[in-house]
């Protein structure tokens, strides 16, 4: 039993390697999820290699019910959750709203942090049904507590569906994905809580299982169909007719995502006043937007402004000119500098070529 369970974690390893590697290599035909899922499911083999390693060195690996090893588990649930958020909402996930995921999770490494420096010694239980007699216990019901906090990140994948729109795939899809997932973490609960290693060998033959139909989900699932052939070798006047219909509507989803973009480019704007940062770049913007420098650039342009820089300049001259009627700075300059230009010259250049005059001719002028 015991070199079938070291083969197990090999193979499974070797297996999430692989599949790894595969959508890394056709990360070019899908989209950005295609390269977070490969990240995800990478995790999975560096979580195999110590155990492995522990195992054929005849070590006893690290207790799954151990506060780290919980800990960990709750970050790989987490992780799981990454990858249909950004197939659901391509672009939503920026560094911030990683964090605000991410926050719970900090904060309960956080707490378990606190506790070793204060002291508390953690027993090394073999199962969830050991630990129970001990419940009253800190190090105790902070472990018990992590086990149920493993099922929380599935529920947040329906939150998705309720409260933003569909891009890429339906609700079939989603099902499917949280079903697999929450089989997983079923399967994990199981070896929490009984902790034999015949339930070692199932699970993790049931979660390289679960790994690989995500991954062929993603890689042939989400794909879209091309026009078949006739049997003379060419397209058929029907399939011609769908084939332009789909490029019709391809223009009509690039159009709806610009318009997307173009907005979600305003809001950021507007929360974080961003043209007060004088290093505010078209490519920093960009990363900040989760798209690229080229169609951001289109959008900005469709949105009525010739480039980036007219784009910037404008709402650092409207932020100007709105700081100096309510009053906030008494000059010109400290104001200009507060919108984000970085010289007296460049502000009254770009405020005359949008405004049609000095600020001394316009403030004269409102008042």
């Amino acid at each position: 039993m015991q070199y079938l369970y070291i083969a197990t974690v090999f193979a499974g390893a070797l297996v999430c390697l692989l599949a790894s590697l595969l959508l890394f290599l056709r990360r070019k035909a899908g989209e950005r999820s295609r390269i977070i899922l490969a990240v995800i499911v990478l995790f999975s083999v560096f979580n195999y290699i110590p155990r492995f390693i522990s195992l054929s060195t005849g070590e006893v690996p690290h207790q799954i019910v151990s506060a780290e090893m919980l800990l960990l588990a709750i970050f790989m649930v987490l992780s799981y959750i990454l990858y249909p958020l950004e197939v659901i909402s391509p672009g939503w996930l920026n560094f911030r709203n990683l964090f605000k995921l991410l926050s719970v999770w900090l904060l309960l490494v956080f707490a378990f942090l606190i506790s070793l420096w204060s002291g508390v010694q953690y027993t090394p239980y073999s199962s969830v049904l050991e630990m129970l007699p001990h419940a009253g216990e800190f190090e105790v019901w902070f472990r018990l507590l992590l086990s149920l906090l493993i099922f929380l990140p599935v529920l947040l994948i329906f939150y998705i569906h309720r409260s933003r729109r569909y891009r890429n795939t339906n609700l079939v899809w989603l099902k499917k994905y949280s079903s697999v997932l929450l089989i997983n973490i079923l399967a994990y609960i199981m070896v929490l809580v009984f902790n034999h290693q015949f339930l070692h060998i199932l699970y993790y033959y049931l979660s390289v299982g679960c790994s690989l139909f995500i991954v062929y989900m993603e890689l042939f699932d989400r794909l879209i169909g091309k026009p078949e052939t006739d049997s003379s070798g060419g397209i058929s006047a029907g399939d011609f007719s769908q084939a332009q219909n789909a490029v019709v509507q391809g223009e009509q989803v690039a159009d709806s995502r610009n318009t997307i973009l173009a907005e979600k480019m305003n809001a950021y704007m507007k929360n974080n006043s961003a043209w007060r940062d004088p290093d505010l770049s078209l490519n920093a913007l960009a990363s900040e937007l989760c798209t690229n420098r080229t169609t951001l650039a289109k959008v900005i342009q469709e949105s009525g402004c010739e480039n980036y820089t007219c784009y910037i300049n404008k709402l650092r001259i409207d932020d100007f000119i709105q700081q100096m009627e309510s009053g906030k700075f008494d000059n010109f300059q400290d104001a200009f500098f507060f919108a984000g230009f970085r010289s007296r010259s460049t502000a009254l250049r770009n405020f005359r070529q949008i405004t049609g005059k000095i600020p001394s001719e316009y403030f004269l002028t409102e008042s």
